[in-house]
């Protein structure tokens, strides 16, 4: 009578009928070659298939490793695969039963780790929120809920096709639903087959994933090879079956029984560790995977914690990197709907100035100070330290990236900073710490603006200078290098073809080393230049602050400058309200063209001020306007009026 074995399904064996039905049977190839064939869902029974497979392969083991180990050599070696190949091309149904038993093995290996796996995937489902959340649901049907198991779960990786497929492909699908316990068991037990695929694996593991639950199949660095270090394999097995011998494996491909290796390669498969450089480099383009693609920089920071923590060098300033990555991200202030692509290669790109100006794009007046002290202090001390830690120590990096900064921001911006930065205030608790620096920094900042109507701001910066009024007193030559340090600076920030425009940083650097004595005349000068400015910019003929140096030498430029106050203040669409304000425009240009107590000019300091009455006259005359000044001066000039043409000009009256 026919065996019924190759007619029944599947779901209908149990481990007692696959009893019941192979072991009447007497051909042990037949029972090892039907065992191979069947694969089934029930584990239990899965497993009594393989033993029994397993333990009809036995005689034809036993066969052919009497004829291995009895091979009349002195070493096991090629000879002693030739007498296997002989014995195999002989009896090829041992060599048929003894790659069965191979197969057999290896699946009885995937079925203890397939348990191991289940028991894993099962805790990850039953401990989910979502079972949690959903524990009382009223829809649920009763009866179901009461019989249900964790066995009745369908499972995520059906038997048959754990035992079958690339262990690869499991692999990346337990990386790609995040069940890393199981994930960690597939690799503990198949380490040494899926170490080549190790980056296709991590590469498979979605980049929101925190690298702490997915840290046991992270590359780990290896000091005394300088390498990375392999993954190890744990088997269920502590010996080797011999079917698995080199030398028995070589003799079933060349007997035709077993079929020659696939050597197609992997894509992605990478055979050996990566040495140190290579090493960093994949975690640097992780980095910057999880940060384009997430944004999140606390992911990042936990990956490179993990590399870091095996010794590897040039994570910990990755780390830094990253930690001030974090605070350009996350704490500096931007617009809600500001989406910046920032990444790791990105910020390792940008310069020193750049990530200041990134850090600060959007503070306001009323914070830029706290900004600078929780964001910009903190990256430049990081600077400080690399370039120390380098052997190239830069003492002064600090306050050159913070004063390029400040010479080069708007003045309603910088006019805090001055404040933190008095001389009146604890050194620890100021911005700008010298009071050289201080002067050096406003000087530049407020020669090189290119403001004409912030008057105001700059008087509030100016306040914010040291008086060096301790009772030093610079002697005559002092003074005179100080007045020729001013006439240069005048040179300096005139135009010309190889400079057209001097900048805030150029000033910076012609400030730089100026002593105190210079610095506190050119203190003097910026007092009477903004008071000039704010005089000029209240009659409409407003000067950018580096005229006043440019024009102290020119006596053309300041009369043609004087001429157009004249003229706007007394043109039709600016013409006074009152005849104080004549008075008061007079009186102006007549304290433009006066010397101070310090012996400092004004801005029309090279005009007598007899002349500067004159172009008062001028412009009044010439532009049409009837004067009606409250004094005489009008009469008491009348004489010796310069005003050309004063015959043709219009008629005015005095009162």
């Amino acid at each position: 009578m026919a065996n019924p074995w190759s007619t029944l399904a599947d779901e209908d064996l149990t481990p007692d009928s696959v009893h019941t039905h192979l072991d009447p049977i007497t051909s042990d190839h037949w029972v090892a070659a039907a065992c191979f064939d069947r694969l089934v869902s029930d584990i239990a029974t899965q497993r009594t298939i393989i033993e029994i497979g397993l333990q009809r392969s036995a005689s034809a083991l036993t066969r052919t490793y009497d004829i291995y180990s009895n091979t009349p050599s002195t070493s096991q070696s090629q000879e002693d695969t030739n007498f296997l190949l002989d014995h195999f091309r002989r009896e090829p149904l041992d060599a048929q039963v003894c790659h069965i038993r191979a197969c057999l093995v290896e699946r009885l290996d995937r079925l203890n780790t397939y348990v191991e796996l289940q028991k894993e995937l099962v805790v990850k489902d039953v401990g989910s929120e979502g079972d949690d959340e959903w524990e009382d649901d009223p829809w649920a049907d009763g009866d179901a809920q009461e019989n249900g198991s964790l066995e009745d779960k369908s499972p995520i990786l059906p038997l048959p096709e754990f035992l079958t497929d690339d262990l690869l492909i499991t692999a990346l699908s337990l990386a790609a639903q995040e069940q890393f316990s199981a994930l960690g068991v597939l690799v503990a037990r198949h380490g040494t087959g899926l170490f080549p695929h190790r980056f296709v694996i991590l590469g498979s593991i979605p980049e929101h994933t925190s690298p702490s639950n997915y840290r046991q199949i992270l590359p780990s660095y290896d000091p005394s090879q300088d390498s990375e270090q392999r993954w190890t394999s744990n088997p269920s097995r502590p010996d080797a079956d011999w079917t698995h011998n080199s030398d028995v494996q070589f003799a079933l491909e060349q007997a035709g029984v077993k079929p020659f290796p696939f050597q197609e390669p992997i894509p992605g498969a990478v055979e050996i560790p990566l040495s140190s450089p290579a090493l960093l480099q994949w975690y640097r383009d992780r980095i910057d995977r999880i940060i384009s693609r997430t944004g999140i920089i606390d992911t990042a920071l936990v990956l490179t914690q993990h590399g870091a923590s095996s010794g590897l060098s040039g994570l910990d300033e990755i780390g830094e990197d990253l930690s001030l990555l974090s605070r350009l991200i996350y704490d500096a202030p931007r617009p809600p709907a500001e989406d910046d692509n920032h990444t790791l290669s990105g910020w390792s790109k940008m310069s020193p100035s750049e990530v200041i100006r990134s850090y600060l794009s959007y503070s306001t007046p009323a914070i830029i100070v706290k900004n600078i002290q929780r964001l910009v202090i903190p990256y430049l001390f990081v600077l400080e330290s690399r370039a120390e830690r380098s052997g190239h120590p830069d003492p002064s990096l600090q306050n050159r990236l913070l004063y390029e900064y400040i010479v080069n921001a708007p003045l309603e911006t910088a006019a805090p900073i001055f404040e933190a930065s008095k001389p009146i205030l604890p050194v620890v608790e100021r911005l700008i710490k010298d009071d050289e620096d201080v002067a050096r920094v406003a000087l530049a900042l407020l020669y090189g603006s290119n403001s004409l109507d912030e008057w105001a701001t700059m008087s509030r910066i100016f306040e914010c200078m040291p008086a060096w009024d301790s009772g030093y007193v610079a002697d005559a030559g002092e003074e005179d290098e100080a007045d020729t340090t001013i006439a240069s600076l005048g040179a300096f920030v005139t135009p010309s073809t190889a400079q057209p425009r001097v900048t805030a940083s150029d000033l910076l650097l012609f400030f730089q080393p100026l002593h105190a004595s210079s610095i506190s005349r050119a203190l003097d000068v910026l007092d009477v230049h903004l008071e000039s400015g704010e005089i000029l910019s209240r009659w409409n003929v407003p000067a950018r602050l580096r005229w006043f140096l440019q024009s102290a030498n020119d006596g053309n430029e300041q009369r043609s400058w004087a001429r157009r106050m004249a003229r706007r203040a007394g043109g039709p669409s600016d013409e006074p309200d009152s005849p104080e304000e004549y008075e008061w425009l007079l009186d102006d240009m007549i304290k433009l063209s006066n010397t101070s107590e310090n012996g400092l000019r004004s801005a029309f300091g090279l005009i007598p001020t007899d002349e500067v009455i004159s172009i008062f006259l001028s412009g009044l005359l010439n532009s049409g306007s009837e004067c009606t000044c409250s004094v005489n001066i009008c009469v008491e000039l009348s004489p010796d009026c310069r005003v050309p043409n004063r015959q043709n000009a219009s008629p005015y009256t005095t009162e």
